[in-house]
């Protein structure tokens, strides 16, 4: 258990780095895609909720050091959403697609929606703030949606070692 959440950690800070290197190239219009919601999705639908809460706050402290005047913002959305993709999880099947889409499409809603509180309030609700959250809404919902799919993808893979 001590390893697959050391792995889960270590997982979640790589797309932290991933985040901050190389997601700034992908901004359109001034919104920067998140990463790190389709892989906070990946990480509770297929990890122990003991595991995945402490490791979400973890990692969302970790992406709040890059931004000292929001410093917790990400840590206590990242740990609302873990709990929500967790309720979202529990009425359905491992492998239900439409639960997937469901808890994507949720917590985007729930992460923009946070996101533009928590901003509001430390800058103040301004025109702009509300343009920048409904493009990375959907910026998000369309980057994450891409994004999840492919991680599904890649944990289907199996190596399979044939010896002639």
């Amino acid at each position: 258990m001590f390893l697959i959440g050391l792995w889960t950690f270590l997982l979640g800070l790589i797309f932290v780095y991933l985040q901050v290197l190389i997601m700034p190239a992908l901004s359109i219009f001034g919104v920067t895609p998140l990463i790190l919601l389709p892989w906070l999705i990946y990480m509770v639908w297929n990890r122990d909720p003991g595991i995945a809460l402490p490791v979400a706050f973890l990692i969302g402290l970790a992406y709040d050091t890059l931004n000292p005047s929001t410093f917790g913002l990400h840590a206590l959305i990242f740990s609302i959403l873990a709990i929500l993709i967790n309720v979202l999880r529990i009425p359905f099947e491992q492998d239900s697609i439409v639960a997937k889409l469901i808890a994507i499409g949720c917590s985007n809603l729930v992460h923009s929606l946070l996101s533009l509180l928590g901003l509001g309030i430390a800058w103040g609700f301004e025109p702009k703030l509300y343009r920048l959250s409904f493009g990375a809404f959907f910026y998000n919902l369309i980057f994450s949606l891409a994004i999840f799919a492919l991680m599904q993808g890649i944990s289907r893979l199996r190596l399979v070692v044939v010896h002639e």
